[in-house]
């Protein structure tokens, strides 16, 4: 991990030598011109000077996977993200989850913004599948398998998220999860002040205690994050206070301004990486966000929120949760479940052995729904009713 930090780190000084990172806020159009009209080299054989030369060599070093395939450049990446939308990844299995998101998207909240719902491969989702979720307004289907070259990457599970939001036709992505459950607006989220900043949105994960198994993954990421940026050195996982840090059901990313980190994150998750290395020491993508960002030396976003069992904007605002509207998404997707209040982490709780119940002490009062959220709520259900997108299967 030592080695890929210093090529990444190396990525990072070429890029910011080539493409000035100032004009990101200061001047995004401009910055975004010199991506378009001066990176042709990094995937050329044409160079003007010798530092053109080592920053090709190493670009196509760490990401081999990249051109050839869909993009040809790294023009071709920019000029394919317009806007901003919604990502979704999801197989067979999750779609009711989709639909049923989808339709409070549209008929609940009233949001006309584009979705783009991402698969793996034919067998990932069916045609049929496709063509119920092409009903929508302004939906659009994108294979991922055709974007890359597969043979490193080998894109399955968790690691397609941040590849989709990668391909994804968007500038400004918000990446959620299939049954992340949302009663309030998303695209709030493009209006945090520290997103507009540094193009980058995260969420905590729970506060779950450090146990000595966990011991050695902090171990593991001291021995080579050397010197952490203020946001890891702050974190709860590099102070021993939770075992893990980030959730990825929702990461919102703005590809222009962040795109080294965003490249980092896909390639923590390539094939090789992720099973001999990083899915053995944390679980899943979630932490290959912020680590991704780290390695690359790209400051990130965090909401400072305690963990709720719904998710809360920067003004505590409620915004989804995770688990959507059923009882138990790993057991029976048929059962809905009854939503009356729900609770947030503080040092008076913890969780269950298997990380999925909050245990309260000392009598504590769960937070009220407040009237325009139980209307929602009460509006999803209703359609839930009607359309039976989990009642029928």
């Amino acid at each position: 991990m030592n080695e890929l930090r210093e090529k990444e780190e190396l990525h990072t000084v070429l890029w910011e030598l080539t493409f000035d990172p100032k004009l990101k806020n200061s001047n995004l159009l401009k910055y975004n011109d010199l991506l378009l009209n001066y990176s042709h080299f990094l995937t050329g054989n044409k160079f003007s000077n010798d530092l053109q030369e080592l920053f090709s060599v190493v670009h196509n070093n760490l990401y081999k996977w990249l051109y050839g395939f869909r993009y040809s450049s790294l023009k071709d990446i920019i000029n394919s993200s317009n806007g901003k939308g919604i990502v979704i990844c999801t197989p067979n299995r999750y779609v009711h989850f989709v639909r049923s998101n989808i339709d409070t998207f549209r008929y609940i909240l009233n949001i006309t913004t584009p979705i783009e719902i991402f698969y793996n491969g034919e067998s990932d989702l069916s045609k049929e599948n496709r063509e119920l979720l092409k009903q929508y307004t302004n939906v659009y289907i994108s294979d991922i398998s055709r974007y890359f070259d597969n043979k490193i990457v080998d894109i399955s599970h968790w690691a397609i998220k941040p590849f989709a939001i990668l391909a994804s036709r968007f500038e400004e992505v918000i990446l959620m999860d299939a049954d992340a459950f949302y009663i309030n607006n998303p695209l709030k989220l493009f209006d945090d002040y520290k997103y507009k900043e540094l193009g980058s949105l995260f969420f905590k994960d729970r506060t779950l205690k450090f146990r000595k198994n966990k011991i050695k993954r902090l171990k593991w990421l001291k021995s080579f994050i050397i010197n952490p940026l203020p946001e890891t050195k702050n974190s709860r996982i590099w102070n021993k206070k939770s075992s893990d840090e980030l959730e990825s059901s929702t990461v919102v990313i703005h590809k222009t301004k962040a795109l080294l980190g965003l490249l980092n994150v896909c390639k923590l998750n390539e094939k090789i990486l992720r099973d001999k290395i990083i899915y053995r020491k944390v679980h899943g993508d979630k932490e290959t966000f912020w680590l991704g960002f780290e390695m690359s030396r790209q400051n990130y976003n965090v909401i400072p929120n305690n963990w709720n069992i719904a998710h809360t904007l920067r003004n505590n605002e409620l915004l989804f949760w995770n688990g959507h509207i059923v009882k138990d998404k790993r057991e029976n997707i048929n059962r809905i479940g009854i939503f009356e209040a729900y609770f947030i982490e503080n040092n008076k709780t913890f969780w269950s052995n298997n990380h999925r119940c909050l245990t309260l002490k000392d009598n504590q009062e769960p937070s009220n729904f407040n009237e325009k959220e139980k209307k929602i709520i009460y509006e999803i259900l209703k359609r839930e009713k009607k359309n039976k997108f989990f009642t029928n299967n």
